[in-house]
């Protein structure tokens, strides 16, 4: 499972904390990560093993080459697809997605949405306010992260 998936989860990671990421890295890295980590994972188990059967490529060294492959391949080819085509997301597109209007669907099931929580709408003062409360818990959750990655890591240091 490792081998098929783990070449998205930087990409994916990226493309929510890094606003520089091209959308050609974000799209073409992990399957790229994938045929590396196939090759590196079925490469080890003909040189280790000398056959490919469901046994020699279920074994833990392949495993792991495959594994640690598809991790660590992004940090090459993203960068590399970014610098070929790059990007800067400025997030405002995020910013003008306002929610459809559901008045019409309320009001033939007799619900009044202004006593659904979350339904009223709010003023430019209070939309700043969670504007910068989300900027704040960004922060934290960026040290946060930083710390546990360092923290995890010196474990195998």
């Amino acid at each position: 499972m490792g081998v098929i998936i783990s070449s998205a989860v930087l990409p994916a990671a990226l493309t929510l904390l890094w606003s520089r990421q091209s959308w050609l890295a974000a799209t073409l890295s992990p399957p790229l990560g994938l045929c590396c980590s196939l090759i590196g994972w079925l490469i080890q188990t003909k040189v280790q093993y000398g056959e490919l059967t469901v046994s020699s490529t279920g074994s833990n060294y392949p495993m792991l080459v495959g594994n640690v492959v598809a991790l660590l391949s992004p940090m090459i080819f993203i960068p590399v697809l970014t610098y070929i085509k790059p990007q800067n997301y400025d997030w405002e597109s995020m910013k003008m997605i306002r929610r459809g209007d559901d008045h019409d669907i309320a009001d033939r099931a007799d619900v009044d949405l202004e006593l659904v929580p979350g339904e009223t709408n709010k003023s430019e003062m209070e939309m700043q306010e969670e504007q910068r409360k989300l900027e704040k818990n960004g922060k934290v959750a960026r040290y946060l992260t930083l710390f546990l990655a360092v923290a995890l890591l010196g474990e195998y240091f």
